[in-house]
C-alpha cells in the first residue's frame, strides 16, 4: 500500500483535496483531528495532558481549551516538549491502526493530511509528499475570507509558516490549487490517478547485514556537522525512522531551532551530505526497495539539514542511489545510470559533480576500480572513504572486522526502516 503524506501551506486547498481523495476511495486521516481526539475527554492523552498542565487548561465543560494550551506551550519551549511527548506518540499508533485496517481491507493507498508535516520533520514516514500550493495573493485572499480577519493579521498568519517555495523543495509532487474549486478537483483527480498508478511497490531486495556492516565500516569516519555515519544509524534506529528533528540533536554545535533552519555555508574543510550517501542508500533501500524517486528525496532532506551547497547534494544523491543499487547485489546499464543523474539534479537542482560519477564508475566496474574511485574523490577534496564506503556493497564482509559499534548501528539502521507499505 502507498503511503502518502498530503501537506500545505494554510488556505491552500489541502482539506479540499483530502475530501477529493476520500471520494476516489483513498483512505485517508486528518492528522490533525486525531491530535484534538487523543486530548478530548476520554481521548488516551486527556489526563496526562490535564495533569501535566493543571486543570487551568480546561474549559467549563471540562474540554481542553486549546488557545489556553496553546498561549502556554507557544511561549515555552520545554513546555511544547513535553506536550508533544505525550501526544504525538499515541497520534502516531492511531496512525498506523488506521493505515493497517485500510491495507487490510484491500486499500491501495492511505493518504495522511498534516499542515507541518515538512516542519515537524517527519515527512520520510511517507512514500511520497504531496504538497497542496496555492498563488501568493490568493492564498491571501482566501484566508481573510474563510477566517474573517483584516489583511495584516492574515499575512502575519502566512509569514509564520515555512515558505511555500521551501516547502515545494521537499515535495514529490506538487498539486496547484490556485484556480477555482472546479479547477482545484480536476487537479485531485489527476493527482488520483498519478497515486494509483504509483501503488504498486517497487522491487524490494533487502540489503545484507554484512553489506551494511561493511559500508559503515569502511565509510567515512567523519559527517556533516558531527552526523557522522555510525551516529546516523544510532539516531535512525532510536526514532524508527528519518526523523528530522531527532537527527538535528547530533549537530555540533548544537542547534535549538526548527531543523530546516539548522544548514549552515560549508567551509570548504568539513565532510559534506556525501558522508552520509552510502548509509541514507542502504536505508532508504530497506524502507522502500529499488525507489528512484524516495531514495534521492531522503538524501536530499538529510543534506537540507546541514549544508546549502547544492553541487554536493547533487554528488550524494547520485551516491546514494548507486548505493541502494549495490546493496541489492544489482548491477546497472545505461538507462538506469540516467534516471539517477536525472533525479539527483531534479533534488539537488545542481549538476551532477563529475567526481560524483566518477565514484560510481569505480564502483560499478567488474572488478571495481577502488584505486580510480578514491582518487576522483581526492581530487575533488571529498574523503576517499566515501568510494571505500560504497565499493563495501559490492565486496560486503570480505575485510570487515566486526567491531561493537559498528554492529549496533548497522541493527540500528534496520529497526529505523520499518515496511509500513
Amino acid at each position: 500500500m502507498l503511503r502518502i503524506g498530503l501537506t500545505g501551506g494554510i488556505a491552500c486547498g489541502k482539506s479540499r483535496v483530502r475530501r477529493q481523495l476520500a471520494a476516489a476511495g483513498f483512505g485517508t486521516l486528518d492528522l490533525d483531528a486525531v491530535a484534538h481526539e487523543m486530548i478530548a475527554p476520554g481521548g488516551p492523552a486527556y489526563p496526562d495532558v490535564v495533569a501535566a498542565f493543571g486543570r487551568g487548561i480546561l474549559a467549563a465543560d471540562g474540554t481542553v481549551d486549546r488557545k489556553v494550551l496553546g498561549a502556554r506551550v507557544f511561549a515555552d519551549a520545554a513546555a511544547r516538549a513535553e506536550l508533544n511527548a505525550l501526544v504525538h506518540p499515541r497520534v502516531r499508533d492511531e496512525e498506523a491502526r488506521r493505515a493497517a485496517a485500510h491495507r487490510a481491507a484491500g486499500g491501495r493507498v492511505f493518504v495522511t493530511d498534516a499542515a507541518l508535516l515538512v516542519e515537524a520533520g517527519f515527512h520520510l514516514r511517507f512514500d511520497r509528499l504531496v504538497v497542496v500550493d496555492c498563488e501568493g495573493g490568493e492564498q491571501l485572499r482566501r484566508l481573510v475570507a474563510r477566517d474573517r480577519i483584516e489583511e495584516a493579521a492574515a499575512r502575519a498568519r502566512i509569514a509564520a509558516q515555512m515558505p511555500a517555495a521551501e516547502k515545494r523543495r521537499f515535495a514529490h509532487i506538487v498539486l496547484d490549487a490556485s484556480g477555482s474549486l472546479e479547477a482545484t478537483d480536476l487537479e485531485a483527480r489527476r493527482l488520483v490517478d498519478m497515486l494509483l498508478a504509483r501503488a504498486d511497490p517497487p522491487p524490494h531486495p533487502i540489503p545484507t547485514e554484512a553489506a551494511v556492516q561493511a559500508a559503515l565500516h569502511h565509510g567515512p569516519a567523519e559527517g556533516p556537522r558531527g552526523l557522522d555515519p555510525v551516529r546516523f544509524a544510532t539516531g535512525v534506529g532510536a526514532a524508527g525512522g528519518m526523523e528530522m528533528e531527532a537527527l538535528k540533536r547530533f549537530l555540533v554545535p548544537p542547534f535549538e531551532g526548527p531543523w530546516f533552519a539548522a544548514a549552515s555555508e560549508p567551509d570548504g574543510r568539513s565532510a559534506g551530505p556525501e558522508a552520509l550517501a552510502v548509509v541514507i542508500g542502504l536505508w532508504a533501500l530497506m524502507r522502500r526497495g529499488l525507489d528512484t524517486e524516495f531514495t534521492a528525496s531522503a538524501m536530499f532532506t538529510a543534506a537540507y539539514l546541514t549544508h546549502r551547497d547544492d553541487e554536493r547534494t547533487a554528488g550524494a544523491c547520485l551516491l546514494s542511489l548507486a548505493a541502494a543499487r549495490l546493496g541489492a547485489g544489482l548491477r546497472a546499464g545505461e538507462d538506469e545510470r540516467r534516471s539517477w543523474t536525472a533525479a539527483a539534479e531534479t533534488w539537488a537542482r545542481h549538476a551532477v559533480p563529475s567526481w560524483s560519477h566518477a565514484v560510481v564508475d569505480g564502483a560499478l566496474r567488474d572488478p571495481p576500480d577502488r584505486a580510480g574511485a578514491r582518487e576522483a574523490a581526492h581530487r575533488a577534496g571529498v574523503d576517499p572513504r566515501v568510494a571505500d564506503g560504497l565499493l563495501a556493497c559490492v565486496t560486503a564482509g570480505l575485510d570487515a572486522p566486526a567491531t561493537p559499534a559498528v554492529d549496533e548501528a548497522a541493527r540500528a539502521l534496520r529497526r529505523g526502516a520499518p515496511l509500513v507499505s
